[in-house]
C-alpha cells in the first residue's frame, strides 16, 4: 500500500513508517503499548495488539518521530503525548466517514470500531475539532 499524500487518503501507518525509514519491531513492553526510540529510528510495538490498537499506537509513535519529540527525564511530556495523539488522529480519522457513522450511531465506542481507532485517538480528534 502506498503512503498517502494527505490525511484524506486511506492511511496505512505501516506504509508510512516504511516510507519514513522507521523500523518496527515487536517486543514485550512492561507498561507501554508502543515506544519510539529516536536514536535508532525504531518503533517498538507490543505483540498481539488488536488491529485498531496497533494502527492507533503506530500512528501515534510515528508522530513522535515527525514532531522530533525527545524524552525528558526518561518520559514523554503530557504536551508531547497530546500533540502526538492529535496529529495521529488527523491521519486516522476520516471526517466524512465519521459523519456517516454519527448519523446512525450516537455511541462513540461504535465510531471507534467503524473507523478502526482507539478511544484515545477518537477523543483527541474530537477535542481538536
Amino acid at each position: 500500500m502506498r503512503y498517502p499524500s494527505s490525511p484524506r487518503d486511506e492511511y496505512d501507518p505501516h506504509a508510512h513508517a516504511d516510507a519514513l525509514g522507521l523500523r518496527i519491531e515487536y517486543q514485550r513492553l512492561r507498561t507501554d503499548l508502543g515506544l519510539y526510540v529516536p536514536t535508532a529510528d525504531l518503533i517498538i510495538l507490543r505483540p498481539r495488539l488488536s488491529r485498531s490498537t496497533e494502527r492507533s499506537v503506530l500512528a501515534h509513535e510515528i508522530q513522535h518521530h515527525l514532531l522530533a519529540h525527545r524524552r525528558v527525564s526518561g518520559a514523554w511530556s503530557l504536551r508531547q503525548e497530546r500533540h502526538a495523539n492529535i496529529r495521529a488522529a488527523q491521519w486516522l480519522v476520516d471526517p466524512i466517514r465519521l459523519r456517516d457513522v454519527q448519523r446512525w450511531s450516537r455511541d462513540p465506542a461504535e465510531w471507534c470500531v467503524e473507523l478502526g481507532v482507539t478511544g484515545d485517538i477518537m477523543l483527541a480528534y474530537l477535542s481538536a475539532a
